[in-house]
Formats: C-alpha cells, structure tokens, sequence
C-alpha cells in the first residue's frame, strides 16, 4: 500500500476535494479588493464551515455556486454570506453544530430557559432563525409557542391516558420529547 492510500482525507480536505478545487478549476478568483492571506483564511474558514455537509450535499453546492461569482467578470469567490445561505438551503446546519447557539445554551440564558419553561421553544426559535432572540417581540413570541406547546402537551398526554389519543398525538408528543432532549443536551451538566 502506497501512502496515499493509507492517508485519511480530513473533514476539510474533503470540503476541499468536492467543492473548493473544482470551483478554482471552474475559474473563481480571488476577489481583487482581498489580500491573498485573507483570501486564503477566507478558503479555511468556508471548509471548516461546511464540514457537516454530505457529499452530495457539497457537490450540489458546488454546482449551485458555479453561477454566482462575483465582481465584473463574475468569477470571484461570493462572499461568506451567499455561501452560507445557499448551503443552509441545500443542509440546514444541525443546531447543535452552531457555535453561537451552543454558547447561547451553555451560557447563563439556556438554564434560565429551562427555569422559564420555554427551552423548547426557544430551542425551535433558534433552530428556525440561527440567531438568538434579539427584541422583545422575539421573547414574546417565544413565550406565546411554549404556553402553547404546553397546553397541547398537555392536552395530549391527558387524552393518552384515557385512552381517548388522535390521530398525530404520539408523533407530536414524540417530536416535542425530541426537541426537548436535543435542547437538554445542550445546557451546562448542571444544569439537566
């Protein structure tokens, strides 16, 4: 065996392989107003972003990308912003994969979510938005789906237990633990 052949390609070679180099190949520059170390940096931190993509879902992003460039010519790289929207189009990013949401959890504000009862919906705000709750219309609205999940919920569970269930009751009931367990695991240990 060659070494090649022993060598395991990295998360970011990967990214690398499938997406970066064919685009290079395809003809996207480095955008002229960049300096080549940020361009570079630029390179690394688009393939460690999209390391959670499969495959396929890189190749049709590749594929997508081919018709965006950008500049006079339109065939410098687009910016960190168009990628990103268009891979989230392609993969929506697992939460739990977002730097700012894990620190949003792991910070003093996921407990206090638990504590308020709306870590469920806040979960499903954050997910939906990538972004924390910025305005208080934000909060409210968060507050307005847990009170309502919370009844549903409820609702549910007590029709379960007479034996009265619906039709989607227990898929609901287990999306809602689901989401509930994937908000848990993201709060301090001490705190679950």
């Amino acid at each position: 065996m060659t070494e090649e052949q022993t060598t395991t390609e990295t998360k970011r070679g990967r990214v690398r392989r499938l997406l970066i180099q064919p685009l290079i190949e395809h003809g996207f520059r480095k955008p002229g107003n960049v300096k080549l170390e940020q361009h570079e940096a630029f390179l690394v931190k688009l393939a460690d972003a999209l390391t959670y993509m499969a495959d396929h879902q890189l190749e049709t992003l590749r594929d997508m990308l081919r018709y965006r460039g950008e500049g006079k010519t339109r065939d410098a790289w687009p910016s960190m912003a168009t990628i990103a929207a268009m891979a989230e189009t392609v993969a929506p990013r697992p939460l739990e994969e977002h730097p700012t949401i894990l620190s949003w959890f792991g910070s003093a504000r996921g407990p206090k979510a638990l504590e308020e009862g709306v870590l469920v919906a806040e979960f499903a705000f954050l997910e939906k938005r990538k972004r924390p709750p910025l305005n208080d219309g934000d909060r409210r609205a968060i507050r307005e789906r847990a009170d309502e999940w919370a009844r549903q919920r409820e609702l549910m569970v007590d029709r379960g237990r007479r034996g009265m269930s619906r039709d989607g009751d227990a898929q609901w009931l287990r999306w809602f633990d689901g989401m509930e367990r994937r908000a848990m695991a993201l709060l301090p240990t001490e705190a679950r």
